[in-house]
């Protein structure tokens, strides 16, 4: 996992000198006390003024509001990093607190949710599951099991598979299927009373979990309930594109993992080489990015574009790059 160089300035001399050596720019921070123990960790619009809130050096706080507490008696010393884009400001946090805070203890991260659909099984059915070790036969990121269910509703009635979890043998008198209200209805194709074939209801299944898994071809009328970067877990490549100050940013993801070894920086008119050069491995320890990397998905203003990207990217591939971020 890598980390932008941090410089640190020790606070020996005060808090005034140290805040004139800390740059009024956007990144991340950290303020460390006895031991180098962590203190606070920030990514700041303005890492001088957000120090200087914490160190007991900000502006006075406005009447009936409550004060930032002041670290300045414990704190020994300020790290910092400067970024020069929004989601390279929110990988270098992230990255940061992965070494001081654990997963369990982030109040900040919702875990989202995932359909699975296994279109192999005898009479596969949609769920909702959390991402486990395993991401096959997974498709997501949603944002929580409200929009999941959400898309499982939708995935019914497009389809008409099984919402059910009753194990059978199909039989046209089966007592099961004949007092089973879906069935009655006709909002599934009964499987359990053979109104379908095994193999065709596997079909249905599959023509669900190709729409899941791919994001290319999608009709508009899904997009209220199928945002654009769900995808199949497994085996998924994704591309996040952001204009920073620096020119063109490209992170490479594999199946919810930023590649943040892989990340350059480039300019438009070189799009075509630095979509090409990536190596789409990931080391080891693995980050654990699915979390966050969520939460910048759903983020409605956010300045980043995600991109799913085929297995060879075309030059229609670098034209939607392209076009992602021209004006």
């Amino acid at each position: 996992m890598s980390l932008p160089t941090l410089s640190t300035v020790q606070l020996d001399a005060g808090v005034a000198a140290a805040l004139d050596r800390i740059p009024a720019a956007s990144g991340v921070g950290q303020i460390l006390g006895p031991d180098s123990k962590s203190l606070s960790i920030g990514k700041p619009a303005n890492l001088r003024r957000w120090a200087a809130t914490n160190l007991g050096a900000g502006k006075p706080p406005k009447k009936g509001a409550r004060p930032p507490t002041d670290l300045s008696p414990v704190a020994i010393a300020v790290r910092f990093a400067s970024t020069t884009s929004a989601f390279g400001q929110r990988l270098a946090f992230e990255r940061l607190m992965a070494r001081y805070v654990p997963l369990s203890a982030r109040r900040d991260l919702k875990p989202p949710a995932y359909l699975h659909l296994d279109a192999g099984e005898r009479f596969p059915r949609v769920t909702v599951r959390s991402l486990g070790p395993d991401p096959a036969a997974l498709f997501g990121p949603f944002r929580d099991r409200r929009a999941a269910d959400r898309a499982v509703q939708a995935l019914h009635k497009a389809f008409l598979l099984r919402p059910c979890d009753y194990t059978f043998e199909p039989d046209p008198a089966l007592p099961l299927g004949l007092g089973c209200l879906y069935a009655q209805v006709r909002s599934c194709v009964a499987p359990c009373l053979e109104r379908v074939r095994e193999d065709e209801y596997r079909a249905l299944a599959e023509r669900a979990a190709t729409l899941l898994a791919n994001v290319e071809g999608r009709g508009e009328d899904v997009s209220p309930w199928l945002p654009p970067w769900v995808c199949a877990i497994g085996g998924s490549r994704g591309l996040v594109v952001e204009k920073g100050s620096a020119g063109l940013e490209l992170y490479p993801v594999l199946e919810q993992t930023v590649l943040d070894g892989e990340s350059v920086t480039t300019e438009v008119d070189s799009l075509d080489a630095a979509v090409h050069r990536f190596r789409w491995e990931v080391g080891q320890p693995r980050p654990e990015d699915a979390l966050w990397l969520s939460a910048w998905l759903h983020t409605p203003k956010r300045s980043g574009v995600y991109l799913a990207v085929p297995d060879e990217p075309t030059v229609d591939f670098v034209e939607s790059v392209r076009a992602a971020v021209s004006p």
